[in-house]
């Protein structure tokens, strides 16, 4: 009999499976496409001892009871095809882990299906990557407290050691709150890809810097308190080259999106918060995918490429100024989930989690852990201050693209969600006055 199930032997869930085996946890494997099963031994010595089966009823019989079954499928048509028939096989108080980028109002909705069949829920979501979760993923939980205590031993062997040297998973709360954070957790991964996007686009449009240039600059970075993963991953794919060309002259640069950072947004909306970055972020990724609209629009402009100095004291100041504030509307939106849904999510413990094994780990995580105060982000003095001091860097590179034609989605909205947040009035003193003439609103006079 085995210690633990998995269900969907893909990437992610084949990197699941070999880490667990070579901690010695046996394992029953469960996909239902052959082609995921072929080799599987094979191509992975330490999968030995796992059991693979491609009929769930063999599959489930194989596994100890209480039964603890990982999903790793996509979210959509294939979980809820998963859920339902987990249902009819489990027994009552068997453990269905839902570990997939999963909607977190649908892992609510999950939660209830479960509990009401006598069954126990987590909703998990795990960042790492497929080599981050082969040596140690970020795994982010929410559900049935009971369910989490049975299966805390098994992740405590397969994580990372974190900042203050706990294991790189948390419960998060008795509902959706894992998925929640994850959500969080990838909507920080969306802006700080394009932010280092931009940076790249900005010199690489001057006609005076090449991927050398851009590379010693990323590398200058890595090595001091700009460290991050995403920047080590793009110093890689930077230099890489397909057929003595570098990889970014032959790469399309439409960007998809896996639904996270839309729910995001719509959490956002419906708790009253901004998150202007994130929203730049994720419109950049739409306009790459509108490749008919850009072509007729290019076709109309005039454009006149110029080379242009950047300076590059200037652009870090920028790129941490931006970093910080993405965390700032991260956690304020986290603030307003804990006081609207009764949660309480701790800021702290979520930037814990990800300091090590997640696609977001870097060196601001670990200086917004011992340097802020994260869990009353308003009340600090030293962010409001740090950003005052990177301030006129950003001023600097922005009028540099400004003048320059070249587009920085999230370094604008940035400077413009600060500037708003700290001034005592806004224009939107006009929009009152103006919806109360077209539409009789009350007017709120001081």
């Amino acid at each position: 009999m085995s210690d633990f199930g998995i269900i969907g032997i893909g990437r992610i869930g084949t990197s699941m499976a070999r880490n667990m085996s070579s901690k010695g946890i046996i394992v029953s494997l469960y996909d239902k496409s052959h082609n995921s099963l072929d080799n599987l031994k094979s191509d992975y010595p330490e999968l030995e001892s796992s059991l693979v089966f491609d009929d769930i009823n063999k599959f489930i019989s194989s596994i100890s009871k209480p039964r603890k079954v990982l999903v790793l499928v996509p979210s959509g048509p294939a979980l809820d095809e998963v859920i339902s028939l987990l249902i009819q096989y489990l027994d009552s108080n068997d453990i269905l882990i839902d570990g997939g980028n999963t909607n977190p109002n649908v892992s609510f909705k999950n939660h209830q299906t479960i509990k009401s069949k006598n069954f126990l829920y987590l909703g998990m979501g795990v960042s790492g990557g497929v080599k981050g979760v082969l040596e140690g993923p970020s795994i982010m939980i929410g559900g049935d407290s009971n369910a989490f205590d049975q299966v805390k031993n098994i992740f405590s062997q397969i994580t990372s050691k974190t900042i203050n040297g706990s294991k790189s998973f948390e419960f998060f709360g008795d509902s959706n709150q894992g998925h929640f954070v994850k959500m969080i957790h990838n909507g920080i991964e969306y802006v700080e890809m394009q932010l280092i996007s931009s940076i790249y686009y900005l010199m690489i449009n001057s006609k005076k810097y090449t991927y050398d240039d851009v590379t010693k600059i990323f590398k200058k970075w890595n090595d001091i308190d700009l460290n991050s993963y995403l920047l080590e991953i793009s110093l890689l794919k930077l230099t890489e080259k397909i057929d003595d060309s570098y990889l970014l002259d032959r790469i399309d640069d439409k960007a998809d999106d896996n639904g996270t950072g839309r729910w995001m947004l719509k959490h956002a909306i419906d708790l009253g918060c901004s998150v202007s970055m994130l929203n730049a972020a994720i419109d950049s990724r739409f306009i790459s995918n509108n490749n008919n609209t850009r072509s007729k629009a290019n076709k109309l402009i005039i454009e006149d490429k110029k080379e242009y100095d950047i300076d590059f004291e200037s652009l870090a100041n920028a790129y941490k100024f931006c970093r910080l504030i993405n965390y700032f509307q991260a956690f304020l939106l986290m603030d307003s989930a804990n006081q609207s849904y009764g949660w309480n999510i701790s800021i702290s413990n979520a930037l814990n989690v990800w300091s090590n094994g997640s696609i977001i780990k870097s060196n601001l995580i670990n200086a917004l852990l011992n340097d802020y105060l994260v869990d009353n982000i308003l009340d600090d003095k030293n962010i409001f201050n740090n950003l005052n001091e990177l301030k006129s860097g950003l001023i600097n590179i922005l009028n540099t693209s400004l003048t320059n034609d070249i587009s920085l989605p999230c370094f604008n909205e940035a400077l413009n969600y600060f500037n708003q947040i700290s001034s005592p009035s806004l224009s939107t003193k006009l929009i009152q006055a103006q919806r109360n003439y077209f539409g009789s609103h009350k007017i709120k006079l001081n």
